[in-house]
């Protein structure tokens, strides 16, 4: 049974991106430009599974592999539903539509629209749970949580406010779950 099945998202979807046109996503595109790109940095962080677990490994704790993988697939409807719903370009596509080179990495994870950000809230989604499980790793994980989230704007895969909607979302998931009594 998913996770989510009656996680609402109406409410969400009253939280537009701002416009391909705006401002707003012109100065988010030269902030991306600015970033200096980290390819090694992207691709480590891309796997958020294996950079959680690395926090357990290092601490001499067994991970919960089987759980996070739940919830990494049981959340992964929400977000895709929410993404194709706005639709919006990842920043890419957009800057090159506008004649703006932009640096970035590719990545197999970068194949779907860019808001919200996926690895933000799935991100943020891992570090609250395993908080819960593992309270003296909360700083680590929450850093953990940041890293991942920061990997996608530094890899251009996502502009600043996907990434500040997706740790929204995760957060929200979050709440979800615990109001349901989940727990790892």
């Amino acid at each position: 049974m998913n996770l989510f099945k009656d996680f609402d998202t109406s409410l969400l979807t009253l939280h537009k991106p701002p416009a391909n046109d705006s401002l707003q996503t012109f100065k988010e595109l030269q902030e991306l430009k600015n970033l200096k790109t980290d390819k090694n940095f992207v691709i480590e962080k891309d796997d958020m599974i294996k950079s959680f677990k690395n926090i357990n490994d290092e601490a001499g704790l067994d991970f919960p592999t089987k759980e996070i993988t739940k919830l990494q697939n049981d959340s992964s409807e929400v977000i895709k539903s929410l993404k194709n719903y706005f639709n919006r370009p990842r920043p890419k596509e957009l800057a090159n539509s506008l004649g703006i080179k932009m640096e970035n990495v590719e990545l197999k994870s970068m194949k779907t629209p860019s808001y919200p950000s996926g690895h933000s809230a799935q991100s943020k989604l891992f570090a609250n749970i395993l908080s819960d499980k593992f309270p003296e790793l909360r700083f680590q994980y929450q850093k953990e949580a940041d890293e991942i989230s920061d990997s996608r704007n530094i890899g251009k895969a996502h502009y600043m406010s996907d990434s500040n909607f997706g740790k929204e979302l995760g957060d929200r998931m979050y709440r979800h779950l615990k109001q349901k009594g989940y727990a790892v």
